[in-house]
């Protein structure tokens, strides 16, 4: 039976608001002293002059010498301005705030938007952590390089000196993951399917691959630009018997084998930062295994120096000038020095013996001289040195490409006072990742062969070595099932006590949560700091 609401209201205490409430009055008790005692506190530290608790969080480590000065940077309040229009596109710091201290070149001249109408603190947001100034979120990057439709600014459309930048990829949005950042592009030129295609001009991977045909090659293809003829698979080869003693390796200056396999730093040397490698320089690292002789017979183990060809003609014209002045005839019989070596003329003291400004060459001994040099060059040029053994591995053109010059395939006689031959310009990238950053001295743990894959069976020049985006990811990523498919999917480097193989890496790995860094800011920078200049605008 239901009640009515009479009696359901007769059952009310008419002045229930009026008894006592325990759980109602120590919620208001606990809210006021809560409040009381904020006002309190925050008056204390106003009294302490600390305004640290008015900040989002502390200053980056850069700028704590004015974390004091809060108008160095800031013009505005714009907290209640971001909360009326729900908008975070709205900053306290200009601009021009920034660029006081900060000079810093555009980083495109097409981008869109522009460069000058982004706020530094769209991407540079203060008081967020030390590091957060130097490296900013991968959300900033990905915001713009998700979608790069339009590479132009409206208004330069108009100018067809201007055109959209092809430079870069239109959709990046994540380095670790598939489909989520481009293979590299030298790397993807060197798949048949893209033989056919030519990157922008301005892309750096011209500076590194170019599509050509090399000497001993069928057809031309994307390679190495390098005009130079190396073998790396040569030079890393070694065996080693049961007990590790070395049976087969390159053959030293003593005669002794050697082994590279395991000392890469041997021809490549870090330079002074440790980011990259030095360039490759013959006297430091192939002179030794490769002297350029000239003559064993009255130059045993002299070389030419490693300069220009007419650089090389002054000197062997001018060594066996000295020869000839000093009556060591060339070519000629014991007879006819001691003849020529009565008829010199008696120096006078105080002057260099025999290379008195009053001595010259004779008709005949200037055409020995002519005959010698001309000998020599072409000795000097031959692939191999067979007749010196085992001293001199190869000539010139044993790694150069050597051509005749103009004047030589042009003229019926071949000229005297230039050389009439030319090396063709080796073209050896300094730098192969153009568009990024990287450091070998935050790898030296590693074995080389770990990145350079198959490189101790790399026979040719045109070999890109560079590692693949795969092999980057084996590391730097979050997915440890790319590590291992990563890892497994390359050959196995040698073991190296100084250094981590693949097996050491996997280990690594397994125990670890997550790899290195794979943010944007890691390998790439924005701000373009050529000439930027240090005398900034603060004084005393």
């Amino acid at each position: 039976m239901l009640r009515s609401s009479r009696e359901l209201s007769s059952r009310l205490k008419i002045d229930g608001h009026k008894s006592p409430d325990r759980f109602r009055r120590t919620t208001w008790w606990f809210a006021l002293w809560a409040g009381v005692g904020s006002l309190m506190w925050l008056s204390w530290q106003h009294v302490q002059g600390e305004n640290a608790i008015y900040q989002a969080g502390p200053v980056s480590t850069p700028h704590r010498f004015i974390e004091n000065n809060c108008e160095k940077c800031h013009t505005t309040w714009t907290p209640l301005q971001r909360l009326v229009s729900l908008s975070d596109d709205r900053h306290s710091v200009k601009n021009q705030k920034c660029e006081l201290c900060h000079r810093v070149a555009e980083h495109h001249h097409n981008q869109s938007p522009r460069h000058e109408t982004i706020s530094c603190a769209v991407c540079h947001q203060e008081h967020d952590g030390a590091e957060m100034l130097q490296r900013p979120s991968n959300r900033f990057c990905i915001a713009c390089h998700s979608k790069l439709d339009s590479l132009a600014h409206p208004n330069d459309l108009q100018d067809e000196s201007v055109k959209p930048a092809e430079t870069f990829a239109s959709n990046v949005t994540q380095f670790d993951l598939a489909g989520g950042h481009p293979e590299f592009r030298l790397k993807t030129l060197l798949v048949p399917e893209h033989a056919d295609e030519k990157p922008a001009k301005e892309h750096g991977a011209l500076r590194t691959v170019e599509h050509f045909q090399r000497p001993g090659e069928t057809e031309s293809k994307w390679q190495d630009r390098g005009r130079i003829r190396f073998n790396h698979a040569a030079h890393l080869k070694a065996e080693r018997d049961a007990k590790g003693e070395l049976v087969y390796g390159l053959i030293g200056k003593d005669r002794k084998f050697i082994d590279l396999s395991q000392s890469c730093e041997k021809c490549h040397e870090p330079d002074n930062e440790r980011r990259f490698m030095k360039p490759i320089s013959f006297e430091r690292h192939c002179g030794e295994c490769h002297p350029l002789l000239f003559d064993h017979q009255r130059f045993p183990g002299q070389s030419v120096p490693h300069q220009t060809p007419d650089i090389v003609r002054g000197f062997l014209t001018e060594t066996y000038t000295l020869q000839a002045l000093k009556n060591e005839a060339v070519g000629g019989s014991a007879n006819e020095t001691s003849t020529k070596k009565s008829e010199l003329p008696r120096s006078i003291p105080g002057h260099r013996d025999f290379q008195s400004d009053s001595q010259k060459l004779s008709k005949d001994q200037a055409q020995r001289v002519d005959d010698a040099v001309n000998q020599a060059e072409v000795i000097m040029q031959q692939h191999r040195h067979r007749q010196f053994g085992y001293e001199a591995t190869g000539g010139c053109r044993y790694c150069h490409q050597v051509e005749p010059t103009a004047e030589k395939a042009n003229a019926d006689k071949p000229t005297v006072s230039r050389a009439d031959w030319k090396i063709v310009p080796t073209n050896i990238p300094q730098r192969w990742l153009a568009h990024g950053e990287f450091h070998h001295g935050s790898h030296r743990l590693l074995n080389c062969a770990v990145c350079h894959v198959d490189v101790e069976k790399s026979k040719s020049t045109g070999d890109v070595l560079i590692p693949s985006i795969n092999v980057c990811r084996a590391c730097h990523s979050a997915d440890p099932s790319l590590w291992s498919d990563a890892l497994n999917s390359k050959s196995s480097g040698n073991e190296s006590p100084s250094r981590l193989s693949e097996h050491s890496v996997k280990e690594l790995l397994a125990k670890s949560r997550q790899g290195a860094r794979f943010d944007c800011i890691e390998c790439h920078r924005y701000h373009n700091h050529h000439g930027e200049k240090l005398n900034g605008p603060f004084t005393r």
